[in-house]
């Protein structure tokens, strides 16, 4: 089964503006996080056919944060009834735990956390954010699930020894017969009505051989289900050429299994006895010496002699058993209700191919899920991840590995290139090339703008104090100021004199036009040159 948790809620950016709060501050709200997927046991559930066909479970989406400080509702959680008994493991068939007990649940996949939203983010040095974090992706994974049946009597046997006969002649399952081993290759599950109103719910365990606590044959996948059981029927073929024997090795197999499950309490019934001329009198003392007990008795399934005696007779036995308790398997391999982000920020791993110089893979739970939120379409988002990863030290551990100033670093789905002299170094490559193509048309802009400065009066070609000297960085700050008789729309001798010595100064006129051959200057005017 292929379980994915829902995606969280993307978190969102937004300025509260009211009547009288013209500014007041961030109030994007933060996303809900995704539905979880959970199974959940479920008595009157004898089987996983619910589960079975339920091949792809998906937990439902986190809403999205909104304005007003309103913060997403979460996605809705995928609830799968499974019966008691119900074994759960992940892909590599490790164990992460069994439900054992009515309404017991497990998390097996977890929704995505909802991204926050730019109110989450206000500080006492930035209160007025522009940023937010998109919603986490849920975990995906295909689990497996097995079923140990839980009944009161487990039936097994040797393959063909009659067990599936038997189950049919006394309760209402239906399983397969016929006149050869391994007819039945799926456990069967009946319940036998008895006069008193009391069920007895029989498992018909597929035939078992030698060597089925090693792995041969089909007993090691059937194997399980005996030990929900509270007393063992054994069938043993009276037709067999070895029926004492075939006992032996039956026992013998499940004592290699469990230990506990060997010293499980039996009931034998020798089947076909009807072949034998004698009723198969020798074979009852043979097994009875064998077995140890006498809880031994001659039947013919096919015939239903003395199959009822046998039912009644289990069904006392049985009750005077305890009832069987369903233990959760101890210390799970595995657990699936963990949050990404819970883990250590420190736990990170660098590789490099050597067939690709240049060339830096990050790996890590908690960095590749916080570069999978990043929202890239905010600067001030970029900016927190590369704060992220200096604080993390990825950045310190790519400068001492000998990653270079271009180099290509790889965190999920994301390329950066490496320039850890710059202030925001991991930036994507589109986005810098969206960065630099706004750059070039401001620069286009300005070098077609005259910028008309406010300050002091001062003379022709006078410096401002404070303006940077020669040698220094920083712009050099000159003021010019037209003369009081002169108009700026005027076309008489002072200004024809202003404008060539502001050529002469200069060098050209035309880069101060405004492109129409007028110039909008009033009289008095400052100009700063920059």
């Amino acid at each position: 089964m292929s379980v994915w948790g829902g995606p969280g809620g993307d978190g969102c950016v937004s300025f509260r503006r009211e009547k009288g709060e013209p500014m007041g501050g961030p109030s994007g709200g933060n996303g809900g996080r995704g539905g979880h997927v959970i199974l959940k046991c479920q008595e009157g559930i004898n089987t996983l056919a619910g589960a079975r066909e339920r091949v792809h479970v998906k937990g439902g989406k986190g809403e999205n944060g909104k304005g007003k400080s309103l913060d997403g509702s979460r996605g809705r959680d995928i609830t799968v009834s499974v019966p008691l008994g119900t074994v759960v493991r992940d892909f590599d068939g490790n164990v992460a735990g069994e439900l054992t007990t009515e309404g017991q649940q497990m998390v097996v996949s977890l929704g995505g956390r909802g991204g926050r939203g730019n109110k989450s983010f206000k500080t006492n040095r930035n209160k007025a954010p522009k940023l937010s974090e998109k919603g986490g992706e849920g975990t995906q994974r295909w689990i497996f699930l097995e079923l140990k049946l839980v009944g009161d009597v487990g039936v097994v046997g040797m393959p063909n020894a009659g067990k599936s006969t038997l189950l049919k002649q006394v309760t209402n399952a239906n399983p397969k017969t016929a006149d050869y081993p391994f007819t039945t290759i799926s456990p069967n599950l009946g319940v036998v009505d008895l006069e008193d109103g009391k069920g007895l719910v029989l498992v018909d365990i597929p035939g078992l051989i030698e060597g089925a606590s090693e792995g041969k044959g089909m007993g090691v996948t059937f194997l399980r289900h005996v030990q929900r059981n509270k007393v063992l029927l054994h069938v043993v073929d009276g037709n067999a050429e070895d029926p004492v024997g075939n006992f032996k090795k039956i026992n013998r197999e499940l004592e290699n299994y469990d230990e506990e499950l060997g010293k499980k309490k039996q009931v034998v019934c020798v089947n076909k006895c009807d072949l034998f001329p004698d009723g198969g009198n020798e074979i009852i003392e043979q097994i009875k010496e064998a077995a140890g007990h006498t809880r031994v008795l001659k039947i013919s399934a096919l015939r239903r002699e003395n199959v009822k005696e046998l039912m009644y007779r289990l069904k006392q036995f049985a009750d005077a058993q305890p009832d069987v308790v369903l233990e959760e398997s101890a210390s799970p391999k595995v657990r699936f209700d963990v949050d990404n982000l819970t883990a250590d920020s420190d736990d990170f791993k660098i590789s490099s191919d050597p067939s690709y110089p240049g060339q830096w893979r990050v790996e890590g739970m908690y960095i590749e899920e916080v570069a999978r939120m990043t929202n890239w379409d905010y600067p001030e988002a970029v900016e927190r991840f590369s704060r992220v990863l200096e604080a993390t030290g990825v950045a310190g551990v790519l400068e001492d590995r000998g990653a270079q100033e271009g180099d290509l670093i790889m965190i999920d789905r994301f390329d950066f290139d490496f320039a850890p002299s710059k202030t925001n170094p991991y930036i994507p490559i589109e986005l810098l090339e969206q960065d630099a193509e706004i750059l070039a048309r401001e620069k286009m802009r300005n070098e077609k703008e005259l910028a008309w400065g406010r300050g002091e009066s001062r003379g022709v070609g006078e410096e401002k104090e404070g303006a940077g000297q020669e040698g220094e960085e920083g712009a050099f700050v000159m003021y010019y100021n037209l003369d009081d008789e002169d108009d700026a729309g005027s076309d008489d001798e002072d200004w024809e004199e202003d404008d060539e010595e502001m050529k002469a100064m200069l060098g050209d006129w035309s880069a101060f036009d405004d492109g129409k051959g007028d110039f909008v200057a009033q009289e008095g005017d400052n100009v700063s040159i920059l």
